[in-house]
């Protein structure tokens, strides 16, 4: 018979590993693949079309530019980085990322601090990694009439481990 206090230590220790297997598991994807996502494999494989009609949806290497010039969005990116996760507010004028800082607290930052220029990005630079042909798979989640992904997963190589990024784009206020 375990004393109370072991039983409690087992069931905190249980629940926190199962809290962390589920985080891990949404930060990676669950390996399934919602029907709405676009996956591109090995661009040598993939068939090429032969006509396309203005019915026809944007697969990799396909995906429009995003038009505003002016605009502020948050970015949360996943990666192996010290401030992955952390969602960052990035302002965009004249097509430029002129500022970007933590929307909130994260592991080593503080809301208000300024992002590492490595986060600054607009989105047509995410846009860019939706578009990459020559990442061994991209997924994108872009909802219909959005005019900007709401997410891209970029694997540039199966065979290496780590080197995966993905982005989250919300909160998009244009002018």
């Amino acid at each position: 018979m375990q004393p109370s206090g072991a039983g409690a230590r087992q069931n905190l220790m249980m629940r926190t590993l199962l809290a962390t297997a589920a985080v891990s598991l949404v930060l990676v994807g669950c390996g399934s693949e919602p029907d709405d996502d676009t996956v591109a494999n090995d661009p040598t494989t993939s068939p090429t079309p032969t006509e396309t009609t203005s019915t026809a949806q944007p697969t990799v290497g396909t995906y429009p530019d995003f038009e505003p010039d002016d605009y502020s969005y948050t970015l949360v990116v996943s990666c192996f980085c010290p401030d992955a996760g952390t969602p960052v507010r990035v302002t965009v004028v004249a097509g430029e990322a002129v500022e970007a800082v933590y929307a909130e607290d994260g592991r080593g930052v503080t809301q208000g601090d300024p992002a590492p220029e490595y986060r600054w990005l607009t989105i047509d630079e995410v846009i860019e990694a939706a578009n990459d042909t020559e990442a061994a798979v991209v997924k994108v989640k872009w909802p219909e009439g959005q005019e900007y992904p709401s997410a891209v997963s970029v694997d540039q190589d199966k065979m290496m481990a780590d080197e995966e990024i993905g982005y989250l784009v919300s909160d998009v206020v244009v002018g």
